[in-house]
């Protein structure tokens, strides 16, 4: 039976470091950037990746223009982030937009089911 996925969970394909990958990562979260669009949050905002343990991995402010559609930027933060091998999944987006409205949404990794193994008879 398939795993049903709320609106304020993030499904990834595959496990990234979010605290050291690109930026180019976040287009990838159609879902987010309809989320903002559901609830009308103002730009800007800023993106705050907790790991399981509520500390800060990384802190991202975005801005949005009409031409370009949402620019993201790295924050830096007084705290220092814990090392890669630290951060457990799930990881929470902690998204706060110009007037202070807040919204969470989970990241998950995506499970892949295995394949069953198949027997070949020797001919």
């Amino acid at each position: 039976m398939p795993q049903k996925i709320d609106d304020f969970t993030i499904v990834l394909s595959e496990w990234t470091d979010i605290a050291e990958c690109e930026l180019k990562v976040y287009a990838g979260l159609d879902r987010l950037w309809s989320m903002l669009e559901r609830y009308k949050m103002t730009a800007p905002i800023t993106i705050r990746v907790l790991d399981n343990q509520a500390r800060c991995i990384r802190a991202i402010r975005g801005n949005r223009s009409q031409a370009a559609g949402w620019q993201l930027k790295d924050e830096a933060t007084a705290v220092t982030p814990p090392i890669a091998s630290e951060v457990e999944p799930p990881l929470i987006l902690n998204v706060q937009d110009a007037k202070g409205n807040v919204l969470k949404m989970r990241l998950q990794l995506e499970v892949v089911k295995p394949e069953p193994l198949t027997t070949h008879s020797p001919d």
